[in-house]
């Protein structure tokens, strides 16, 4: 085959590729390879379209036969890569990337690439290094100063981040993605206002997702714009009327906020409309379960079963739904139906060993624990009842995961420089707090009652008091972890690293009666209590009124166990102890609120 026919058939053979003419494609190609078994074109385009279906190994093959035939092909070395990274393998691809920009140092998508995989491995200050030189041979390029500001960001170099959007955008000031990458900078970092314009931005360059709308929204209500957010809600379900997240957050921001009207209307219409779409349903499904609306449930999932197929998500709402409403054996019967259909389900395993403990069956919840534990060691729920289930067997083990006298820290949060004293300083930040808490009920789907609860981005807020409490607090906690055991393999004990890194932050400020349910914190290693402000009543009479208690699970779970530790709160004292523990706070009665602030933490080496 002559040079110019050869070059007409791998062209043909691209074209039906790229229209998705596969089979055609790869004809004309496997005819070029009858003639020339080591082509490296035609092994490239037959890799491409392998990968295309989804064939990897086969892909991997023909990548791996085209460089065989000819080494130094940067585009077919950057194709392998991406198919690499995207599988996972994210040294391999590195190598690939690194291998093509030797061969040529100006490959813009080898340097692009090879950026992106290098935040995938968590090495950023590599990443920040590709994504430099990439933005100096394509200064033009929206993504590349994209990529350039997340490098930054990862690296943990705010103030260059936000300078690589700014000059993106000054590049592309048409870019929608480019100005979501910069909002969510800006919104990561507190700065709630110019995320809300950015994130305007975004939208008016076309970008439209579920989640620009969810973030707008959001940062409308932290810049007390309520009325905006709620608009922008609004507009998020007319955009997309049947995303199950959309309506999900819509009903829980309208029920929060006191908004007249049904809240679940819209998501009722949006399942009219579509009723075959099961997602829909178990949206609607999870948001009655937090109202403890669980014959609701019931009769949701009646209708649900005319129209749509019971996925695991409804039937575990089911499960759920009949154990919350006593109906053990059905309960049981559900679960067990569940556990057949999904032999790997975590979730289902774990609401099941919930039910087994409120049953009296500690052992085969203790057994679901274990299943957990095997494949995420520190699963904080999957702990939490494992310990639960320990003391009802009388295991000596709960001992090890419970020591209440060691886990539970309080340590006393020192005011900063410029402060008389605590009570000066803890005035100071209630202040502060109480502009936050602008909700008019608690969390839908947070164990909070008889309150209010502000996000978790307390600690990014650019507030300076707020930042000052927050270096008091860094102070104690390294305290803390200076005295930890060494004790590997321990659950707790055993994750100390170098440092740590917050999960979030909030306050929470409790109206007279108000409390937490008993509960654990799934995200934490470490969980807190921060007392800023407590009512005269608190601390100053014959009970243990606005007390925190340790080791009590949810009333629901129906055990009656006396706490293992109940803590005082005193203004500055922040409790410390660990996620999976269980907690809660015992009812007060005052004219005056209960203010903390709370948080986790993880190790982080």
């Amino acid at each position: 085959m002559t040079a110019s026919a050869l070059a007409a058939r791998l062209g043909q053979a691209m074209t039906l590729l790229q229209a998705g003419r596969t089979a055609e494609g790869e004809a004309l190609c496997r005819q070029v390879l009858t003639t020339d078994p080591k082509q490296p074109d035609a092994l490239h385009l037959l890799a491409m379209a392998a990968r295309g279906r989804g064939a990897f190994a086969e892909a991997e093959s023909l990548f791996r036969a085209s460089l065989a035939a000819a080494p130094r092909q940067p585009a077919v070395l950057g194709n392998f890569g991406q198919m690499l990274g995207s599988l996972g393998h994210g040294d391999e691809a590195i190598g690939l990337y690194r291998q093509a920009l030797a061969i040529d140092a100006g490959f813009i998508n080898g340097w692009y690439n090879l950026a992106l995989t290098l935040m995938d491995v968590g090495d950023a200050p590599e990443a920040v290094l590709a994504a430099r030189q990439l933005v100096r041979l394509a200064p033009a390029m929206p993504t590349a100063w994209e990529a350039l500001g997340l490098a930054e960001a990862k690296a943990g170099n705010l103030a260059a981040a936000q300078e690589a959007f700014r000059t993106g955008l000054g590049h592309a000031p048409a870019h929608g993605r480019l100005w979501a990458a910069y909002a969510d900078l800006l919104r990561d970092a507190g700065a709630f206002a110019p995320a809300a314009v950015a994130y305007e931005k975004a939208r008016m360059n076309g970008l439209h997702l579920p989640e620009i709308y969810r973030n707008l929204a959001e940062c409308y209500y932290e810049s007390q714009e309520a009325d905006k957010a709620l608009k922008v809600h609004d507009d998020a379900v007319g955009r997309f009327p049947h995303d199950p997240q959309t309506h999900y957050i819509r009903a829980k921001f309208r029920w929060e906020t006191g908004q007249e009207g049904d809240h679940l209307a819209r998501l009722r219409q949006a399942i009219a409309e579509k009723p075959a779409e099961p997602h829909l349903w178990g949206c609607y499904l999870d948001l009655l379960a937090h109202e403890g609306r669980f014959e609701d449930v019931l009769d949701g999932l009646g209708r649900a079963q005319k129209h749509c197929a019971i996925i695991p998500r409804l039937k575990l709402a089911e499960a759920v739904a009949l154990s919350a409403l006593g109906q053990a054996s059905s309960a049981t019967t559900s679960f067990e139906q569940l556990l057949q259909a999904d032999t790997e389900g975590v979730p289902p395993r774990l609401a099941f060993a919930e039910h087994l403990i409120k049953t009296g069956m500690p052992e085969r919840a203790d057994a679901l624990c274990e299943f957990a534990i095997a494949r995420d060691p520190y699963d904080q729920r999957a702990w939490a009842f494992r310990g639960t289930a320990w003391e009802m067997t009388g295991d000596t083990r709960a001992r090890w995961l419970l020591d209440y006298d060691r886990m539970v820290r309080p340590v006393t949060v020192e005011p900063p420089a410029g402060y008389a004293d605590t009570a000066e300083f803890f005035a100071a930040v209630r202040g502060e707090l109480e502009q936050l808490h602008r909700t008019e009920a608690h969390p839908l789907d947070q164990t909070l009652r008889g309150g209010t609860q502000t996000n978790g981005f307390l600690f990014r807020r650019k507030n300076a008091l707020l930042q000052a409490l927050r270096g008091q607090i860094d102070a104690a906690i390294k305290d803390v972890l200076a005295d930890f055991p060494d004790e590997p393999g321990h659950p707790f004990w055993g994750r100390r690293q170098q440092g740590f890194a917050y999960k979030g932050a909030w306050s929470v400020r409790l109206r007279s009666q108000g409390f937490h349910t008993n509960h654990f914190h799934p995200e934490g290693w470490f969980s807190s209590a921060l007392y800023i402000a407590l009512p005269p009543e608190v601390g100053h009479g014959n009970t243990a009124d606005g007390y925190i208690q340790f080791g009590v699970p949810p009333a629901e779970m129906g055990l009656n166990l006396a706490p293992a530790r109940v803590v005082e709160p005193k203004v500055g004292t922040l409790v410390l102890f660990p996620s999976y523990m269980w907690h809660g706070t015992i009812p007060f009665t005052s004219a005056e609120p209960r203010i903390t602030i709370a948080f986790d933490f993880v190790p982080i080496a």
